[in-house]
């Protein structure tokens, strides 16, 4: 399965302000004169460009175009990956430039989703294989509890939103990602949930089965997730928890670092959930995307090589389980 790498994109989030009219691309420092002291203080980085909601979304092609132009590289299966409802709320939503279009930032996601939902039908029709949905905001909020983790710290600060407490943002990104996702049929769906662990985290070293039960009320065929960094935690710990026909999408590639895994390497990343879920219902991942953005340029050559060693495992790995 292959993807176009979001080449054409002007940042992972906030290019949705180039696509969707109803934004517009801000600096930083205009949502708080402060960010830039924000961002520090709470060890962040934000890009420095922000799509804000400004006025009412109208529907607008989000990535089928993108697709349209890849396709004639290739005729194997594609993915297309799409910012989720919730992460584009928290990003997009400020109290003050956005309140009139959309008076809470839960109205907001809500349309979002309702567009978000459209352009899934334009990417089906399209003949796109894997859509799927990206939310490092739900990931993150694997460091949060009674207080938010820094990243909803940062968007209070520069956005002015506030946070609804653990549960109840687990209980919204769901809502939202439903919303998008509930009852397509004929195209394969994932969502992807980052993670960037911090050291001072009460829940270092804890991983995602901290959204358990209700992030299996999620209506996807597979989960994305990251397990190359230290503190992401045990991934058999949510696995086992799955329903039988839900898939994984295992990190096994690293993107924070040059070292190049070997297949062996892979493999055995792999093997660490092998005798808990199907063969079949395993997918090989990087982590996240290797695309350069504002705060690192990633080696065209090592991306390249950290993609054989993990096709060169996946082969391993299907002859031995075959």
């Amino acid at each position: 399965m292959i993807t176009d790498g979001e080449q054409r994109r002007s940042s992972f989030v906030s290019f949705v302000g180039d696509k969707i009219p109803g934004f517009k691309v801000m600096h930083i420092t205009k949502l708080n004169p402060r960010a830039m002291d924000i961002l520090k203080t709470n060890k962040v980085q934000l890009t420095y460009a922000r799509a804000v909601v400004s006025e009412p979304l109208r529907d607008s092609v989000i990535a089928a175009d993108e697709f349209a132009k890849a396709r004639k590289y290739s005729r194997r299966p594609f993915k297309v990956t799409l910012p989720a409802p919730y992460l584009v709320m928290w990003e997009s939503w400020h109290s003050i430039h956005s309140r009139d279009a959309y008076p809470t930032p839960e109205e907001f996601g809500h349309a979002y989703a309702k567009l978000l939902r459209k352009e899934v039908a334009r990417l089906k029709e399209a003949g796109v294989s894997f859509i799927q949905l990206d939310e490092p905001m739900l990931g993150d909020l694997t460091e949060a509890g009674d207080k938010p983790d820094r990243y909803r710290s940062v968007f209070k600060e520069l956005y002015g939103q506030k946070y609804r407490g653990f549960r109840e943002e687990l209980k919204l990104a769901v809502e939202l990602l439903n919303e998008v996702t509930v009852g397509v049929t004929g195209v394969r769906i994932g969502v992807h949930m980052d993670r960037w662990p911090n050291k001072d985290s009460p829940y270092f070293n804890v991983g995602y089965e901290r959204f358990l039960p209700e992030l299996l009320e999620t209506k996807t065929k597979q989960f994305v997730l990251e397990y190359t960094t230290a503190g992401t935690g045990d991934p058999t710990k949510l696995i086992d928890e799955f329903p039988s026909d839900l898939e994984i999408g295992l990190g096994v590639i690293s993107v924070q670092n040059y070292e190049v895994e070997t297949p062996e390497e892979v493999v055995s990343r792999v093997e660490r959930i092998t005798g808990h879920i199907e063969p079949e219902r395993i997918w090989l991942n990087p982590d996240c995307g290797f695309a350069p953005g504002m705060f690192r340029t990633f080696p065209r050559e090592v991306a390249f090589a950290k993609l054989k060693s993990m096709t060169a495992a996946a082969e391993v790995l299907r002859k031995k389980y075959a």
